[in-house]
């Protein structure tokens, strides 16, 4: 089925997750992630970071964690292409699974040399926030129709996720740059009636995208 069309200004009033309020939110949560990526690179210059090797550390006793892939890309990067995920979970399940099928995605990010990092974030109200950066629109679609990941979107986050909304857009002048980051599509889906998924996709300009800041 194909997923419904919103337009840039357009909510889903039974559906707040659609909400264009949330662009705020999610856009300053990426953010946040982008600023803690940049001292890990900055680590990285004092030989404190190696690749595909987990940094991990609490805040205020939410967890925090980040793994650069290739760094040597990332930290001479001009350009790359972002992915933001965030996830309405169903909070009472253990999500054991989901972290289990979290560390094969990642293990799969050495098969996708395009995968350039990847971030979490435990949010205030116990859901998570995603962050990869990967260097072509090419690069995401592979990774997505990859056994490990295409597995847990169809098995697992109708289990575990009551809502999911993913941000698709670039970094200009990618991490060393100043340049803010633009989302140019977002996708959601509603898993909240098992017998039938809810999907759309709004598309943006990054003009458009501003006005939600």
């Amino acid at each position: 089925m194909e997923p419904i069309a919103l337009s840039p200004t357009e909510s889903v009033p039974r559906r707040p997750f659609t909400s264009i309020a949330l662009y705020a939110h999610d856009l300053d949560v990426l953010r946040s992630m982008l600023e803690e990526l940049r001292y890990g690179m900055a680590k990285l210059i004092a030989s404190d970071l190696i690749a595909f090797v987990p940094q991990e550390w609490d805040v205020d006793g939410r967890r925090h964690r980040i793994i650069v892939t290739r760094p040597e890309v990332l930290k001479d990067s001009s350009y790359v292409c972002v992915v933001g995920f965030f996830g309405q979970r169903h909070l009472d399940l253990d999500g054991a699974p989901l972290e289990e099928a979290n560390t094969e995605i990642v293990l799969e990010f050495r098969q996708h040399l395009g995968i350039l990092s990847y971030s979490s974030v435990e949010l205030p109200d116990g859901n998570w926030a995603n962050l990869i950066l990967h260097d072509a629109p090419e690069v995401r679609e592979r990774w997505r129709s990859s056994e490990s990941h295409a597995r847990a979107a169809r098995e697992l986050s109708p289990i575990f996720y009551r809502t999911v909304r993913i941000h698709n857009g670039v970094l200009p002048g990618g991490l060393p740059g100043g340049a803010d980051l633009e989302i140019d599509r977002t996708k959601y889906w509603d898993f909240r009636r098992k017998t039938r998924v809810w999907h759309a996709v709004r598309e943006l300009r990054p003009t458009e995208t501003a006005l939600a800041h």
